[in-house]
């Protein structure tokens, strides 16, 4: 070090209102203590000369959680962006006394983004996504850069939303990211956050937004914040069923009357809002809101979004409520959408001809209640994301090997549920590989998608189906409304026709056989307007007089039929 180099004051903070005893400890002094000052906001700080450079840090602090009272225990900054691999040091850049957050110079503010009803969402694992058979990086464990490679795959797939599975620092190599012990440090086995910011911007460069699978009820269990003082930011007793008891539990009721706010409210908004000012992030999916069980909480968390983004960009908030509830969405409900449950139990039972979880795979009327919306209870189809299958379920191929479906009549089963996702009211999502059939059977080890599958043609006529069913419904305004009517319903059959419409006259009407049977020729009655319809599927144009439209349906076939005002 130079004679000559500056030093700047950097600024250390930790809160820990009711602890009596808190220091800095770094590697630039051999980590001896330095003590921290309380002030009366709760939080402890110093201020320490360092010039530029790359260091480490942590806390010691003497605990008052009821496991380790009066214990001197050393955490790393609750709040760390970057941790060391043995996850007990804080990493920083300093520049100017100032930690570097990212480097990341952003190239694509400006472009245009997709509003919510016009997302098509693809759910996928950072690690999982590459580096499986067939992809040019295969044995890779899958990394932030990699998914950029993959990005052109999703524009040419037609999808315009991202849903990353948990991004923020978990234990371990791999995992699914539900178990985060830093809210706000990216996921080292990922990448850098200059990484995670590079994703961000290719994707908007796309115009492809990326919304943040969010674990906001719970922390991994040696989270720096249970070591400091357990009982003031978690529950001090389980709250949930045993199977639903994945570490200590934000304790969001609980109010510090001494500072006036409530800390784990607060930790959490600091929390989402770091993701969303430093990565730019267009969406929050909220993971395990039916067990968070507080409405007021995730209001005032959406105001709060709201009220940062000042509507400065199209955002979305999306609950995982299972069981379903319409009630955490619309007019009233504290956030934008949530996961239709409902609506992916009956698909996959239907497309698997079987009863699955009480619901009867070819009861026509139960369907129809789960493909609107409305009748299942929710205010609009912006509040819905409808999905046939995603991480916590096993894969519908794998389901329909099960159920007997093999070869053609898997694939046939496929395209139906692919053809009755996207052209139903709401707005769609779908899991990483199920465009091409992957069928792997559902675990939480490492299982990078199987790129290998699009060397076969039924995988590939499959991914175009998907292809072409989500350039109908992007380019389609019928499709992204709230409208859905029954044109109609032959139970004997297990034939369904359902209307889809806009206000400038443009009319959809798709026609389904839900069995693996061949139909042959069908006439629709009730039909909505005479003359000539184009089948979009098949391309041809085909007449319909007399209020009847007479086609032609093969086994699990799906056709769709529109007429221009």
């Amino acid at each position: 070090m130079s004679n000559h180099e500056e030093h700047h004051e950097a600024d250390f903070a930790l809160h820990a209102p009711y602890n009596e005893h808190v220091a800095l400890m770094g590697n630039w002094n051999d980590w001896e203590p330095i003590p921290m000052e309380r002030g009366d906001d709760g939080w402890w700080r110093v201020s320490v000369p360092l010039p530029d450079g790359d260091y480490q840090y942590k806390f010691q602090v003497k605990s008052k959680s009821y496991f380790s009272e009066g214990e001197m225990v050393t955490i790393a900054d609750p709040r760390s962006l970057v941790v060391s691999d043995d996850f007990e040091n804080t990493l920083i850049t300093v520049k100017n006394g100032e930690r570097v957050i990212t480097n990341y110079e952003w190239k694509h503010d400006d472009q245009p983004l997709p509003g919510n009803m016009d997302l098509v969402i693809y759910e996928l694992h950072v690690q999982d996504f590459s580096g499986g058979p067939g992809d040019v990086r295969e044995g890779a464990l899958g990394r932030f850069r990699h998914t950029i490679e993959k990005l052109d795959y999703l524009v040419e797939l037609g999808i315009n939303a991202i849903e990353l599975m948990p991004v923020s620092e978990f234990p371990g190599e791999h995992g699914w990211g539900y178990n985060p012990r830093y809210l706000f440090a990216v996921e080292k086995s990922y990448g850098t956050p200059d990484d995670l910011c590079a994703l961000v911007d290719e994707c908007h460069a796309r115009g492809i937004r990326v919304i943040l699978d969010g674990v906001y009820n719970h922390s991994e269990v040696a989270t720096p914040l249970a070591q400091i003082d357990h009982n003031y930011w978690y529950h001090g007793q389980p709250m949930d069923a045993p199977d639903q008891q994945w570490g200590p539990k934000f304790n969001y009721e609980f109010h510090d009357d001494q500072l006036g706010f409530w800390p784990a409210r607060q930790f959490a908004l600091d929390a989402i809002l770091h993701w969303v000012t430093h990565f730019h992030i267009d969406g929050i999916r909220f993971d395990a809101t039916a067990i968070i069980r507080n409405y007021d909480v995730l209001s005032w968390l959406n105001s709060a979004i709201y009220q940062h983004i000042g509507g400065a960009k199209p955002f979305i908030t999306i609950a995982e409520h299972v069981p379903q509830d319409p009630s955490v969405t619309g007019i009233d409900g504290p956030l934008d959408a949530a996961w239709h449950e409902h609506f992916s139990k009956q698909i996959m039972a239907t497309m698997c001809g079987q009863p699955q979880e009480g619901r009867d795979p070819y009861n026509l009327d139960a369907l129809i209640g789960v493909i609107d919306p409305l009748r299942d209870g929710f205010a609009s189809a912006q509040n819905v994301i409808k999905y046939i299958d995603n991480h916590d379920q096993e894969r519908i191929m794998w389901q329909l090997g099960e159920a007997g479906f093999v070869d053609d009549a898997a694939f046939r089963r496929m395209k139906m549920g692919a053809a009755i996702l996207l052209t139903v009211p709401g707005i769609p999502m779908i899991w990483m590989g199920q465009e091409f059939g992957e069928s792997a059977p559902h675990t939480q080890e490492r299982q990078p998608i199987d790129w290998a599958l699009l060397q076969n043609e039924r995988n590939t006529d499959l991914q175009h189906t998907y292809r072409g069913l989500i350039a109908l419904r992007k380019n389609t305004p019928a499709l992204r409304t709230d409208t859905f009517d029954v044109v109609h319903l032959d139970q004997e059959r297990c034939i369904m026709a359902y209307k889809r419409w806009n206000d400038e006259g443009q009319v959809v009407v798709v026609v389904a056989n839900l069995q693996d049977d061949f139909a042959g020729e069908v006439q629709i009655p009730n039909w909505p307007g005479d003359g000539t319809w184009h089948e979009y599927v098949h391309d041809y144009d085909i007449e319909a007089g007399g209020g009847t439209l007479t086609d032609t349906l093969a086994e699990s076939e799906v056709k769709v039929y529109i007429k221009a005002g």
